[in-house]
């Protein structure tokens, strides 16, 4: 490739890369910034913390019993058509959030939406690994799923703002329209490109197939893979932190900080952006000074988030901060806590051929989703029963803390290079 040819494929790269993130910026507005209105939500319906919890678990339930069928489907239609699906019934789904006349409803449309989101994130990955050079993959992906923490930041902050003064149902209105725009945006500006790189960079002997298989074959074959299945420990590290964080930050900033809604809104927005800055710098840092290594970058990442969540529940809950140390300590909450994300799912695509992205991200996905069902509303739950948040954040660091040091542990037993799944 002439430099003038290789010059114009990396700006149609950075593009291409863009774009996709868009997908995440237009889901992540509505759901954090629904989540970020839960204390005006809350007031209209008059229904506990524990009862607010199952929003995340309703919407995460959904995703868990379709993950490997929703990647095997993302394999089959490829990223373009899969984010189209995706965003665009998420914005209808978030328009119907904006009429319903029960809390009840809420959690069943929550339940859908979960559906069209299982379709991003595998059609995500898989454009991701599918137009990066190896060395540039967990930056790339970083990059795009920082889309995830603007679009967090934006909802969070914007539609808590107008939920106020115009009410949380004409915010979230203006928030499904929003991601409607961004599928025909999709449509009109995608174009998939590839790296033109055809092996595995995990195993280089492992060449790309068109062979069909089925998801059974797909799925027996992972699951053989040991060192893969390490690191879904890591998936529930950031399963269980994340939606524990976005699904009571605004409530613990208001109820146990005394802020106001507007206020807990920006907290939870900072997090978000800490996590738009953290994922790409963080998939950096494990390139250029860990050499690619993401056992050791997740086993790092883990240790931080178990800090922080131990320095909530000992530390920020019972002493007075003023608002901009919240602003500070909110931000590097998010940049460590979602700068998981990019690692995580860079690790596991690597570790099988591009004809398993979407299965391997499905299979991968499982595992964060399960610990969201029951991550908020445990989390909620012992905040009822104590009174404040901060046993809640105590048990949080250090369930991830035991998680860490279990993935840090049995990772280092088994080999990559032991297994192959075009073999298998």
């Amino acid at each position: 490739m002439t430099q003038p040819a290789k010059q114009k494929w990396y700006q149609k790269h950075w593009a291409m890369l863009l774009v996709i993130s868009t997908a995440y910026i237009a889901v992540f507005a509505n759901v954090q910034g629904f989540k970020a209105m839960l204390p005006l939500v809350q007031d209209e319906f008059l229904v506990s913390r524990t009862l607010v919890g199952f929003y995340s678990s309703f919407y995460f339930l959904s995703t868990v019993v379709i993950a490997v069928f929703s990647g095997k489907i993302a394999d089959y239609l490829g990223t373009k058509r899969g984010l189209i699906l995706g965003v665009g019934i998420t914005g209808i789904m978030i328009i119907l959030h904006s009429f319903a006349p029960l809390f009840g409803i809420i959690l069943l449309l929550a339940f859908f939406t979960g559906i069209a989101f299982s379709l991003i994130t595998p059609s995500v990955n898989k454009g991701v690994i599918e137009m990066s050079e190896p060395s540039k993959r967990s930056f790339s992906m970083g990059i795009v799923h920082g889309g995830g923490g603007l679009g967090g930041f934006m909802g969070a902050v914007m539609l808590p703002f107008i939920g106020e003064i115009t009410g949380w149902r004409i915010a979230l209105l203006i928030g499904g329209i929003f991601a409607v725009i961004i599928t025909l945006f999709i449509y009109r500006f995608y174009q998939p490109i590839s790296s033109g790189s055809e092996t595995n960079p995990s195993n280089p002997k492992e060449s790309v197939t068109s062979k069909p298989t089925s998801l059974k074959q797909d799925l027996l074959a992972l699951l053989k893979n040991r060192y893969l299945i390490s690191f879904f420990a890591m998936g529930i590290v950031f399963g269980i932190s994340i939606s524990s964080v976005t699904g009571h930050y605004s409530l613990f900033l208001t109820r146990d900080l005394g802020t106001t809604a507007t206020f807990a809104g920006l907290g939870l927005g900072f997090f978000h952006i800490g996590g738009v800055a953290g994922q790409p710098l963080w998939g950096l840092i494990n390139e250029k000074v860990f050499h690619g290594n993401r056992r050791i970058g997740l086993s790092l990442l883990g240790i931080l988030i178990s800090g922080l969540a131990l320095f909530s529940g000992l530390v920020v809950s019972r002493f007075s901060f003023p608002n901009y140390g919240l602003i500070i300590f909110s931000f590097l909450f998010g940049f460590c806590t979602m700068g998981v994300i990019a690692i995580y799912f860079t690790s596991v695509s690597e570790l099988v051929s591009r004809e398993y992205i979407g299965v391997v991200t499905g299979l991968a996905l499982i595992f964060p989703r399960t610990s969201t069902i029951f991550a908020p509303p445990l989390f909620g739950l012992i905040a009822d029963h104590s009174g404040t948040y901060a046993l809640s954040w105590i048990v949080l660091g250090s369930f991830v803390l035991a998680l860490t040091i279990a993935f840090f542990c049995y990772s280092g037993k088994v080999s990559p290079e032991a297994y192959d799944t075009q073999k298998s």
